[in-house]
């Protein structure tokens, strides 16, 4: 069985695209979007028209419910506010568009797996509102704090998105309670794929990277990610896609052109 997963688009229809065209020639058995549909890149409209087209199974990200109004950023996200600002306004001229924001799941959960836009372990209680601090991200401190709860999770692979990192967090079986040096660390190289063989005794949280950006490990590809369940493998992809034509869309845009977090997209020459 072969399952494929992407997420973090952020209004980037020219990665979308590649990760489409990518998908189809593998012809997995089933696909999960990762949320972050939207946000950041002021072309929203854009790459939640395609999801919604495609009917995949999506979980809700942070940036779509931000852009959906369901709660504030951190104050200090000044940059991502703004963009949020720029795609709430886009899509409130999209017939439905907040309405399916709204209507996706936190998570979705197989016999098998967790996916979700960040971490099962960080989710609201039932019946609580989400908030931006439900969404903070995996740094030592809190991989640390959930290792605990990520043993005796119910569920053997996690697939999230939301870091921009690509990698492969592998908690290795352990008597004792477990510690950070209990975990290894896959990540791909610079503009290369990379596929691990997986040890039964091992639980897995894969965070698959960015498909639209901010590419936050520097590298400008879209990322997704395939498990092959018979073969007992992930495979992380790094797909290129057609920076030029994203690269004259964002210039033209007076407004997200000058955001300080998007300005990477308009100098990658350098950046990459």
């Amino acid at each position: 069985m072969k399952t494929y997963f992407f997420g973090d688009i952020h209004g980037n229809s020219f990665a979308l695209e590649a990760v489409i065209q990518h998908y189809r020639q593998i012809k997995p058995d089933n696909i999960y979007c990762l949320g972050d549909l939207v946000g950041w890149l002021p072309f929203g409209d854009r790459t939640l028209t395609h999801i919604r087209s495609l009917n995949l199974p999506t979980v809700a990200g942070n940036h779509d419910l931000m852009v959906a109004g369901l709660f504030p950023d951190h104050p200090n996200q000044l940059d991502r506010m703004q963009a949020s600002a720029y795609n709430s306004g886009l899509l409130s001229t999209l017939p439905g568009a907040m309405d399916y924001l709204f209507s996706l799941p936190l998570s979705i959960e197989t016999t098998e797996m967790a996916i979700l836009h960040h971490s099962p372990f960080h989710l609201p209680s039932p019946g609580m509102t989400p908030a931006i601090t439900h969404f903070n991200y995996l740094d030592e401190a809190a991989l640390s704090g959930c290792l605990g709860a990520w043993r005796s999770f119910p569920k053997k692979m996690i697939f999230s998105g939301h870091d921009h990192k690509p990698a492969v967090y592998e908690l290795v079986e352990t008597e004792k309670m477990p510690n950070l040096n209990d975990i290894r660390i896959h990540r791909p190289t610079a503009g290369e794929s990379m596929t691990i063989l997986l040890n039964s005794g091992s639980r897995y949280w894969i965070k698959a990277g960015s498909v639209g950006g901010p590419y936050r490990d520097g590298v400008f590809a879209a990322n997704s990610v395939l498990w092959d369940s018979s073969a007992q493998t992930l495979t992380l992809f790094r797909i290129p896609y057609p920076l030029d034509q994203l690269r004259h869309d964002l210039s033209n845009n007076r407004y997200c052109r000058n955001l300080k977090t998007l300005l990477p997209y308009l100098d990658y020459k350098r950046t990459c």
